[in-house]
């Protein structure tokens, strides 16, 4: 069970009978190290639902061939999971933590257990689903879109989920091949895509992190792309 201290932070996003929201708590595991192994990684992705304590994930969907089809940010206070008890061989999706990261995971196993006993779950199960809806059907918009603004788009996202302090350049922890990994664009497209961006002065590179320096810049490059059902300029102070 997580330290009462985090309850504090945890949104059910519904409202949930104190039986169940007691035994969700006496199920859940704090994760502070995605990256433990690759093995732990799959099923933090693929087997449970994670509330983002602190930090910012990307949640992507891959082919059988591991081919990134779609992807999704999400930031503190927010969450992600795959509620299928299905434990097949094939996990399609995979986890990607941007920075520092702490998660509250519940597993499959322990949330198809309590769902023998309370069906009220399954009312969040699907409140958790249509939070994530709109995220995930924009993604699968943009998959339609060139290279140069698909990564665009996924360094705004990014940029819409940390605290940004006014007149502070923001800075998005993250390599070109995390962004390669993300969006399922060849590494080298994505080198190309960075120095043609860097090149127009909307970015600079560092060490494992990029530096957002002209974010208006950066969202003009998204004028003419379909951003009706979310669009992350809206949530940035361009």
């Amino acid at each position: 069970m997580i330290d009462s201290t985090l309850l504090k932070a945890l949104n059910w996003n519904t409202e949930l009978s104190t039986d169940l929201t007691e035994k969700l708590l006496s199920i859940a595991q704090l994760k502070t190290q995605l990256k433990a192994s690759e093995m732990d990684e799959a099923r933090i992705a693929h087997q449970g639902t994670s509330f983002v304590l602190e930090g910012t994930v990307t949640i992507c969907l891959q082919t059988p061939n591991l081919k990134t089809v779609n992807n999704i940010v999400m930031g503190k206070g927010e969450w992600f999971g795959n509620y299928d008890s299905n434990n097949a061989s094939y996990t399609p999706f995979f986890i990607t933590g941007i920075g520092a990261v702490k998660l509250i995971h519940f597993s499959n196993f322990d949330l198809h257990r309590l769902a023998q006993e309370n069906i009220e779950i399954y009312k969040w199960f699907h409140s958790l689903s249509v939070m994530a809806k709109t995220k995930w059907l924009q993604s699968q918009l943009m998959m339609s879109e060139n290279k140069l603004k698909r990564v665009v788009y996924l360094l705004l996202e990014l940029a819409a989920h940390i605290p940004l302090l006014r007149g502070e350049t923001p800075k998005v922890s993250i390599s070109q091949q995390q962004i390669s990994q993300i969006t399922g664009i060849a590494r080298q497209r994505v080198n190309e895509v960075i120095k043609q961006l860097e090149k127009e002065q909307l970015l600079q590179i560092k060490r494992s992190c990029i530096y957002l320096t002209d974010l208006t810049g950066l969202g003009h490059t998204l004028d003419k792309v379909d951003l009706s059902l979310r669009d992350p300029r809206l949530m940035i102070d361009l």
